[in-house]
């Protein structure tokens, strides 16, 4: 069974999270995915000074089934080599701060006309032309600033979370506009640029943030609780801590039931979620004095019995043992050669017509470990390579 993209051929210029993102997203729908990066230490997220056997982890988590190339784009001879691999490609994929790209000659203005059926992709911070488009962005400063970690904590301060939501999200965003955009080219024979700024996907992720503030009303930082619908919030167990999340006033009465508290439902103060977010505080200490008897797990099998929506708080040592993330193929058994075995990232697009069995499974590259075999495909055969190497090219 042929995967999607099979027969597409990308040129990654893409580092640390999104574009890689992206990119390994694409590989695993079948994509050829060429991943340029500058000979020596190799794109930014390889980190070899600080990790382990010369690579960063998170590098390889997000890197396989891709063919590394060096490539010194400073270089004219390597701008010129990057050229002529762009001109065998359907998609390049970059996330370089603005006018980087241009500066090597590479950028979407300086090539489209030579290359009119490309798909050039773009991952940017704050989106071209911004005020603020030649500003470093990263996960947490586009999380500051979007808002999204003056929302985030407790009221005596915002706090950032840990999770690069942000850069997963714009990489996702960028499959999708690739995507159309290929679609686009089979109907009309041309390319175009896809542009997904991360401050761009910050702004949906805002949507219940958003809504009081559109309305004139302040947001207030809530902790785990939420400001619609109570109880809702982290519970202590006997043996961890369990959200429950009330969203009806029929999740609210059968947790009621659950708790032996059935004679809280005809009371006027716990009559609504309006009536007990005011006593919120009281409303939660009822539940927690409940699951704190009872065992975390044992809290979540009742609620899934009783249609509440629940779930337990886990630790990441317990969610990489979980048999669904391996059943879901999220974490995938792979190896390095510097590491030993690893575990890399899976896609979550399951395609009915792609069974995971035939999504391809080669280890992370090392770097530059396919530099011959692809320029080779663009005529520089043993010797020219060698002058390239000598004067700094590859």
């Amino acid at each position: 069974m042929s995967l999607p993209l099979e027969g597409i051929r990308v040129i990654d210029f893409g580092q640390i999270y999104a574009a890689p993102y992206c990119t390994l997203q694409l590989a695993a729908m079948g994509a050829e995915v060429i991943k340029i990066e500058p000979p020596g230490a190799g794109e930014l997220l390889r980190r070899p000074d600080l990790s382990p056997g010369g690579v960063n982890y998170s590098f390889l988590m997000l890197n396989p089934n891709k063919k590394s190339v060096t490539l010194n784009l400073k270089h004219p001879r390597g701008c010129e080599i990057a050229l002529r691999l762009i001109e065998t490609a359907d998609v390049l994929v970059e996330n370089y701060l603005e006018g980087v790209m241009e500066s090597f000659g590479l950028g979407y203005g300086q090539i489209s006309e030579r290359f009119p059926r490309l798909i050039y992709a773009s991952g940017k911070g704050y989106g071209s032309g911004s005020r603020w488009a030649k500003l470093g962005a990263m996960d947490n400063t586009v999380q500051a600033a979007s808002g999204f970690i003056s929302i985030t904590g407790f009221a005596e301060r915002g706090v950032k979370t840990s999770a690069t939501f942000i850069d997963m999200g714009t990489g996702s965003h960028l499959v999708s506009g690739i995507l159309a955009a290929l679609l686009h080219r089979e109907r009309t024979g041309r390319g175009q640029k896809v542009e997904v700024a991360m401050m761009d996907v910050a702004i949906p992720a805002l949507t219940s943030a958003l809504a009081p503030v559109l309305q004139g009303r302040k947001f207030k930082r809530l902790g785990n609780r939420h400001w619609g619908a109570c109880p809702t919030n982290v519970y202590p167990a006997r043996d961890g801590e369990v959200l429950i999340f009330c969203l009806t006033e029929a999740h609210w009465q059968t947790l009621a039931r659950l708790m032996g508290r059935e004679d809280l439902i005809g009371q006027e103060q716990y009559k609504s979620h309006a009536s007990r977010l005011r006593i919120a505080d009281e409303v939660d200490a009822i539940v927690a004095a409940w699951t704190r008897e009872q065992a975390r797990d044992a809290v979540v099998e009742l609620m899934i019995e009783s249609g509440i929506p629940s779930a337990p708080v886990r630790e990441l040592e317990e969610v990489i043992a979980d048999p669904e993330v391996t059943r879901r193929a999220m974490l995938v058994d792979s190896e390095y050669p510097t590491r030993g075995p690893v575990k890399v990232m899976g896609t979550p697009i399951k395609l009915s017509a792609a069974p995971q069995k035939d999504i391809p499974n080669r280890r992370p590259a090392e770097l530059g470990e396919h530099t011959e075999e692809v320029l080779a495909s663009v005529g520089i055969g043993a010797a020219e390579l060698a002058r390239l190497k000598a004067e700094g090219v590859v």
